[in-house]
């Protein structure tokens, strides 16, 4: 196994989570927090992504932006996605021209940690090794593209071709997202806070903010973002005997009224 293999098979997951397959035959795995150590800050996003190839079948038809294994990293920023992938196409044993070709995936990888290192992690001052990043629930969830993708144009070619058959989870709705991250990670995530001994945690999105709230009993604070002067407002999290604080901002993917509001938010922070 080359250096690169190596690398790729020793990054840290937790046993594969059965039933569920990525194109190509990766098995879906847990995603482990990015910290097991005291760090400065805990930032607690939703879920996984994947790590997305641009594939263009035997048949010379492109699929953009196809998951085909877990994300490399939590909250992964796409720094070395050309290695990465290149230790991937050698551990499924990737066979050019029989399977077809590989390229990467624009921005597709990499985009969510891109954009926490820039609009999050920086106008804090806080480095990658300050942070723990971790997600509510830490596995993967396709959205209705990427399940297209797998349904309709990888699955047709690997029945021809004997590639292994894939099956992804789709995402839920927030409300059952959130649900099952009370239900059945609220105490994975108690652990992760109590290792860390954070002195602030950042919840991304309205489903972090909500599973935050569930599992820490919060009382106080907000019951959800708003896009207006409450953006960006810290607010008082008690931790065990401990008083932290709490700072809800939006996610990645978000939407334009909010992107407004991180902006003004980044825009006032102390330079």
């Amino acid at each position: 196994m080359s250096d690169a293999e190596t690398s790729y098979a020793a990054r840290p997951m937790v046993e594969p989570t059965l039933d569920w397959t990525f194109p190509f035959g990766r098995p879906m795995a847990r995603r482990r927090p990015s910290a097991k150590s005291k760090r400065r800050v805990f930032v607690l996003g939703a879920w996984p992504s994947a790590l997305h190839i641009d594939w263009w079948s035997p048949a010379r038809k492109r699929v953009k932006a196809l998951p085909v294994d877990n994300e490399p990293a939590a909250l992964w920023n796409g720094a070395d996605e050309k290695a990465v992938i290149e230790a991937w196409k050698k551990v499924v044993g990737f066979r050019v021209g029989e399977w077809g070709e590989v390229e990467t995936a624009g921005e597709m990888n990499g985009k969510a940690g891109r954009w926490l290192d820039a609009e999050v992690l920086a106008p804090l001052r806080v480095t990658r090794e300050e942070a723990c990043l971790s997600y509510c629930v830490d596995t993967y969830f396709a959205g209705s593209t990427a399940g297209f993708a797998v349904r309709e144009r990888y699955q047709p070619v690997a029945g021809e071709a004997g590639l292994p058959q894939a099956q992804l989870p789709p995402r839920p709705r927030d409300g059952s997202l959130v649900a099952l991250a009370v239900e059945a990670h609220r105490e994975r995530l108690l652990h992760e806070l109590s290792v860390v001994v954070p002195e602030q945690v950042i919840t991304l999105g309205n489903v972090a903010l909500r599973v935050l709230r569930a599992i820490t009993e919060a009382k106080g604070g907000l019951a959800k973002l708003h896009p207006d002067a409450r953006y960006g407002v810290e607010q008082p999290l008690v931790l065990g005997k401990r008083q932290v604080v709490w700072l809800p901002l939006t996610h990645p993917e978000t939407p334009p009224l909010f992107a407004e509001a991180h902006a003004l938010w980044r825009q006032n922070r102390p330079r």
